[in-house]
């Protein structure tokens, strides 16, 4: 962890843990309306991390929030932090503010989008325009994780220019750090369970299979994390490295998912145990904003257009991490 990351998201972790224990999340599973978490969310100051300094906010590069973002992840935050932050930063950059009270998710066309009920409004695309719409109802989540859609007659509160800023990708690189800090969690519970669980007469940890298995575990959990952290390197929300960031997240959820609940048995799936918060979710999230097949496609297709000779060469000139000194206002501009 860099000095930025360990300043940042120490502090952060700690505010989540006081604001957002299981029990919080718990509570707000199944009701619309934003939980009470926010007001402290609020007056943390992290919701301008991304804005410009000359603006008000922080001056924060992208690469240097994304561990908090993935910290949303792990705990399951029940309310779309990542999201209004982004907000935030997008329309300063173009010479706009969101009301004061407003809780943000981004809505471009998906199957369901996440938190959509702890939101007072959404940015979604119009033509060559990103609108605020005001929300009201949002539909069911059949995850049961607070998620729902948007009206497409939703009454817009503002607009600003879109330039090339493609809404699905913002929400894909959110998504795919959320993920990250997810999976990195299940692991961490799966280990804990493994050593701690007597199975006749030593630890399940003990077992060369559970072994195996949390060995392929980790090593997902890993691969995720580089993808997830590739994906919000950069001075913006690059469409080559998100696609490969959410493909690679959700290809490794699968397996995440799956070798979790194998180590748990059937405690994973019981309503007061921690683990099925962060399955449902990192199901949910891979649904969202376009599955692994359908990033892989648009990552496919990039490559087949690319001036270079071979994968190795398209890798490196795509996908290798860049990490600059980028502004928030950079950040917003894609």
């Amino acid at each position: 962890m860099s000095d930025m990351d360990a300043m940042l998201t120490v502090p952060f972790r700690r505010l989540l843990a006081d604001i957002a224990p299981p029990a919080a999340v718990r509570a707000a599973e199944g009701c619309r309306g934003v939980p009470p978490m926010w007001r402290d969310l609020v007056a943390s100051g992290f919701l301008d991390a991304l804005v410009p300094e000359d603006k008000g906010g922080a001056g924060l590069a992208l690469h240097d929030v994304f561990a908090l973002v993935a910290a949303t992840g792990a705990v399951c935050l029940p309310v779309p932090f990542a999201e209004t932050m982004t907000a935030r930063a997008l329309l300063a950059a173009r010479g706009a503010a969101l009301p004061e009270d407003a809780v943000v998710v981004l809505a471009p066309p998906s199957a369901i989008i996440p938190l959509a009920a702890a939101a007072t409004h959404a940015l979604v695309p119009k033509d060559d325009r990103i609108a605020l719409v005001a929300l009201g109802d949002v539909g069911p989540d059949p995850f049961g994780a607070g998620g729902g859609s948007v009206a497409a007659d939703a009454p817009e509160v503002l607009a600003v220019p879109a330039g090339s800023i493609d809404l699905a990708v913002f929400a894909a690189g959110l998504t795919a750090a959320k993920m990250a800090g997810a999976m990195a969690r299940l692991l961490e519970m799966s280990v804990r369970y493994a050593n701690e669980r007597v199975q006749f007469g030593r630890p399940l940890g003990k077992f060369q299979a559970i072994q195996q298995q949390l060995a392929v575990m980790a090593e997902q959990v890993v691969s995720a994390q580089v993808a997830a952290r590739i994906g919000m390197a950069g001075a913006h929300f690059d469409p080559v490295r998100v696609a490969m960031a959410k493909t690679r997240t959700g290809e490794a959820a699968h397996q995440v998912v799956a070798i979790a609940h194998a180590v748990h048995g059937a405690i994973g799936v019981t309503e007061e145990y921690d683990l099925q918060l962060l399955t449902r979710r990192l199901k949910q999230w891979q649904l969202a904003f376009g599955s692994e097949s359908y990033w892989a496609g648009r990552l496919g297709a990039v490559r087949r257009c690319a001036p270079v000779d071979t994968t190795a060469d398209f890798i490196r000139l795509h996908l290798a991490e860049m990490v600059g000194a980028a502004s928030g206002e950079a950040h917003a501009r894609a």
